[in-house]
């Protein structure tokens, strides 16, 4: 039940023990604790001090002891009181008026100290309640202390067995505190008390040096007080294996949006390549008929400069769709075998000579190394974009000023070739976008952002790595590293040229499904073979079984009824020998099908656009091993 409204609630009893040999006296204690009514108090009475200490443990909330009793005199009295239970509060009730003895009874932790002929009922139930209220505050002390002191070990506990370091610091940097496990991602025996922190340790992401790994640390600081002093603590974790992951799902990005722009780029160029195609045949022509009517006295000389621009603008273009390509399959037609990377250099340099010799000196430092697994073609191309973008990162016109280094050196069974520049470098904010496709740091319509994304993928392809370090004002270096040619076979000599006499004429079949290609195409050969044109795959079926008297067969892949592939495989089933007289012209593979038949027939694959010296060289060549064949057979 609940209080009634407008009274209080009632007092506490107090249990007292009076330890006192005069019953006058005693009698005297109770009747002031019975004058104030709303007090109340349980008084039990011993009239000796053994009496007394026998008691002493059974719970009471005061002792009022008197100093002088029959079997103890003094202070002593109250030590033998403490001796039983150090934590009862004790009132002395004596006759002595004495303020020295006073003053060491209450030295003696004793709560109060009462001379018997001045007391009153007030002055009595003062001393109860403060004594009283100062034990229990003692008590409520000796338990925060207690749990502090338990918190305190608890804490420690923590902070030793945390997979995450504490340090402390004072001010000055000196080590007040490690735990284990900051130790251990510090090396033991490095952070010793009392002395320097031997790391620097800056707030946010840390990477150190520690025993040769690189170590990342997330460090936090927090100001403390530590044992009554300023501090600093520090708070680490170790997100090595984190920073790791982000790398790696970076990059697993990366390599998704390379993906995608892969098959963009190849759709793009099969797209492109068609058209350009017939542009470029149709341009070849033109020059012809130009050249014949400048033969015959016509005046041609106003159509000369514009077929030229019109060549370049073409030709331009048709690289431009290569390197597309390239970038799309990641590899290159081109097969892989041992390759000087000195010839490669040598070749490179003397490409882009031109374009160099305006705007700075070129040291060569070509230590002897061994070959390398890699396509000498496409390797060649890899130097040439290098050496140019290091020549654009050069004005021109201060040749003694500028300085490109080509340098290389085998180490560890890897060739290492290195180009330095002296350029106006790249700012540290693009650096890691050097290699992303159509990302170009020049100025637009001075570069299409391809040519170091097509470097990778071709260095990549060859089982190599490259990279980049640059500064801007001091200039940059890239370092290419590939693996030595495993095998110790040297690379084959190129057979020498064979002198087939005049060129002879052949019958040459073209299957394309794009009208126009198949008249550019019937325009450059038509005039010293014959040709014969068909649209499709299935259409050249039936022609070659009612004709199959051909020297040469040229084939797209991909067609709209019946695919170049089709179309082999049936050669190959019926008429075996002409199908090894195929030349397969693609825009651009644009499946995995095709992908793997044009890297299985890579020395048999002309790309388009065409050019037309190419096609007539490629052509020639069929036709001669054709016609040596013939003579051999009879």
């Amino acid at each position: 039940m609940s209080a009634e409204p407008g009274r209080a609630p009632p007092a506490p009893c107090f249990r007292l023990l009076l330890i006192e040999d005069s019953a006058i006296a005693a009698s005297i204690v109770q009747s002031h604790l019975d004058a104030v009514p709303w007090q109340r108090a349980e008084l039990a009475h011993a009239e000796t001090l053994a009496a007394g200490l026998a008691r002493v443990k059974e719970g009471w909330d005061v002792v009022l002891l008197d100093l002088g009793l029959p079997d103890g005199e003094g202070l002593e009295v109250v030590e033998r009181v403490r001796d039983v239970d150090p934590r009862v509060p004790i009132v002395v009730l004596t006759g002595h008026d004495d303020v020295g003895l006073a003053e060491r009874a209450l030295g003696a932790s004793v709560q109060d100290y009462l001379v018997k002929r001045r007391l009153d009922a007030d002055a009595l139930w003062r001393a109860i309640r403060h004594a009283v209220s100062r034990q229990q505050l003692v008590t409520q002390l000796a338990r925060t202390m207690a749990e502090a002191r338990e918190n305190e070990a608890n804490l420690h506990q923590l902070i030793a067995r945390s997979a995450d370091g504490v340090v402390v610091l004072e001010p000055g940097g000196t080590v007040l505190f490690a735990n284990p496990a900051a130790e251990g991602l510090l090396g033991d025996g490095r952070l010793v008390r009392g002395r320097g922190c031997p790391v620097a340790l800056g707030a946010g992401e840390t990477t150190l040096d520690l025993d040769g790994l690189p170590v990342v640390l997330d460090v936090r600081w927090v100001d403390v007080d530590w044992q009554g002093r300023p501090a600093r603590m520090a708070l680490l974790r170790d997100v090595t294996g984190r920073r790791r992951a982000e790398e790696l799902r970076l990059r697993l990005e990366r390599s998704e949006r390379l993906a995608a722009v892969g098959q963009l780029a190849a759709g793009v160029a099969h797209e492109i390549n068609n058209p350009l195609a017939y542009v470029v045949a149709n341009l070849e022509l033109l020059a012809r008929e130009i050249k014949r009517l400048a033969d015959t006295g016509a005046p041609t000389e106003r159509l000369g400069q514009p077929l030229a621009d019109a060549c370049h603008g073409a030709a331009r273009v048709m690289h431009i769709v290569r390197d597309l390509g390239v970038f799309a399959r990641g590899e290159a037609n081109e097969a892989i075998g041992p390759t000087d990377v000195n010839a490669v250099i040598e070749s490179a340099l003397n490409i882009v000579h031109t374009q160099m010799k305006h705007r700075a000196r070129v040291v060569r430092e070509l230590a002897p190394i061994s070959r390398v697994g890699g396509a000498e073609g496409r390797l060649t191309q890899v130097f040439v974009n290098l050496l140019i973008n290091a020549a654009h990162s050069m004005g021109e016109g201060r040749v003694a000023d500028n300085l490109v280094e080509v340098r290389t050196r085998e180490q560890d069974r890897e060739v290492i070739a290195e180009i330095v520049d002296s350029g106006c470098g790249v700012a540290e904010e693009h650096m890691h976008r050097l290699f992303e496709p159509f990302f170009t740091t020049k100025r637009a319509g001075e570069g299409t952002g391809l040519g170091l994304a097509i470097c990778r993928s071709i260095v990549e392809s060859c089982g190599g790595s490259i990279g980049i370090s640059s500064k801007v004002g001091v200039g940059t270096c890239v370092r290419i590293r590939l693996p030595v040619w495993a095998s110790e076979e040297p690379a084959a000599l190129p057979a020498p040229a064979r002198d087939e006499g005049a060129a002879r004429r052949g019958r040459i079949l073209i299957v394309d499904d794009e009208p126009l290609i198949l008249r550019a195409l019937r325009g450059i050969l038509g005039t010293t073979h014959e040709v014969v044109g068909v649209g499709s795959g299935a259409q050249a079926q039936r022609t070659l079984l009612l004709d199959a008297g051909f020297d040469v067969v040229l084939c797209d892949i991909v067609m709209q009824e019946g695919t170049g592939i089709e179309l082999h495989e049936w050669m190959e089933a019926e008429l075996p020998a002409l199908a090894e007289r195929v030349l397969f012209m693609t825009g651009g593979a644009t499946s995995e099908v095709s992908r793997r038949f044009l890297a299985a027939h890579g020395g048999r694959v002309l790309a388009k656009p065409i050019e037309p010296a190419e096609l007539v060289e490629r052509v020639e060549a069929l036709l001669a091993g054709r016609a040596v064949d013939a003579a051999g057979a009879a």
